[in-house]
């Protein structure tokens, strides 16, 4: 079972991990991406959907790099 119920994706690379969450946030959601476990962006949209929306976008643009899907 996932240790962490927000993350909806994790890639990787080499030794190296990208992990992408979604979590309410007060009145909105909260997208956050994590390398190797340290957040290095995170953004509050007002909709889950916007959310997702960058969230896919991001795994899209690392995919295209190399990453590759790892859960």
């Amino acid at each position: 079972m996932d240790k962490n119920p927000n993350r909806i994706w994790r890639l990787r690379k080499l030794t190296h991990a990208v992990d992408a969450e979604v979590q309410p946030d007060g009145g909105g959601y909260l997208v956050r991406f994590l390398y190797d476990g340290v957040t290095t962006y995170q953004r509050t949209w007002p909709t889950r959907n916007e959310a997702f929306a960058e969230a896919t976008a991001k795994r899209a643009e690392l995919e295209r790099g190399g990453w590759m899907a790892h859960w």
